[in-house]
């Protein structure tokens, strides 16, 4: 396999770079490396409708969502009258930059994970609410503790 060029990649379509990605992310070699760190690298979408579940920029922000200080942002968010994702959505912009916005689905991806977190937490959905001007999103579920931790 020969590795493509930064010109090839960017003129693929978001399902053919994901294709080549993983094809990639499948040998064991030097030019299979270097090609997912080279589509990595750009930050291009690898799908058309969203983020696809593993989609790197997806997983990353999964690991973020899931660290300890994540969640521990987003308990104190809904202990302040706030949406969890007030507590998170800072730290996505901190940790991912550019990779982490609006396009690509990527703060409904994040809306999504923090409520994964916070069911496991033993929360429940109550209402939506507004997000901080400093967020990128601008709404996002309010949680409240489910009976059995009330």
């Amino acid at each position: 396999m020969k590795a493509p060029t930064e010109t090839q990649i960017r003129a693929m379509t978001p399902e053919g770079r994901m294709t080549v990605r993983s094809r990639a992310a499948k040998l064991d070699t030097d030019v299979g490396r270097a090609t997912v760190a080279l589509i990595d690298g750009l930050g291009l979408p690898l799908s058309s409708g969203g983020m696809s579940l593993d989609d790197p920029v997806y997983r990353e922000m999964q690991e973020i969502v899931w660290s300890a200080r994540a969640r521990q942002a987003a308990l104190e968010a809904v202990a302040n009258g706030q949406p969890a994702l007030a507590g998170v959505d800072p730290i996505l912009q901190e940790v991912m930059g550019s990779r982490y916005g609006r396009t690509a689905q990527g703060t409904m991806n994040a809306g999504s994970l923090v409520a994964e977190v916070m069911r496991h937490a033993g929360y429940e959905k109550d209402g939506e609410g507004p997000l901080p001007a400093t967020c990128i999103a601008r709404t996002a579920a309010m949680w409240k503790p489910t009976k059995a931790l009330r």
